[in-house]
């Protein structure tokens, strides 16, 4: 039986003539496609640092838009969403501070582009994970 389980558990037969589906031309992977926001200045990044912080929708619709800010790991959640999610300056501007982003820099988990753009933006950050490494 071609294209089916041929009926032990596991054991699949491809489709005569099929081939492994690949991407079309152009194709870019969502990450560089994504249209990432990045700050004019770390200066200008003016969010709390303290406190409980409410995102609001367009930055965290997980039901959990609550951040503890005194809490290592809401706080450090909170800058990954805003750094992935936000629509535009302001919400970087709004939302996050620039020393705490310095300070955070190193240990956020961030796509890749993301923190690509960022630290050919600011230096800094780049400088700051790799004295944290």
């Amino acid at each position: 039986m071609r294209g089916k389980y041929a009926g032990e558990v596991g054991e699949f037969t491809e489709r005569e003539g099929a081939r492994p589906a690949r991407p079309p031309n152009g194709y870019l992977p969502y990450g560089d496609r994504k249209p990432y926001v990045v700050a004019d200045s770390l200066a200008d990044l003016t969010g709390p640092t303290h406190g409980v912080v409410s995102l609001p929708r367009h930055l965290d619709w997980s039901g959990r838009a609550d951040y503890d800010l005194s809490r290592p790991a809401r706080l450090a959640g909170m800058y990954k969403v805003v750094l992935s999610e936000a629509a535009g300056v302001d919400d970087l501007c709004t939302w996050l501070d620039g020393e705490m982003l310095l300070r955070l820099w190193p240990s956020l988990w961030l796509p890749p582009q993301l923190r690509r753009r960022w630290e050919q933006r600011f230096p800094e950050l780049a400088a700051a994970r790799t004295v944290a490494a």
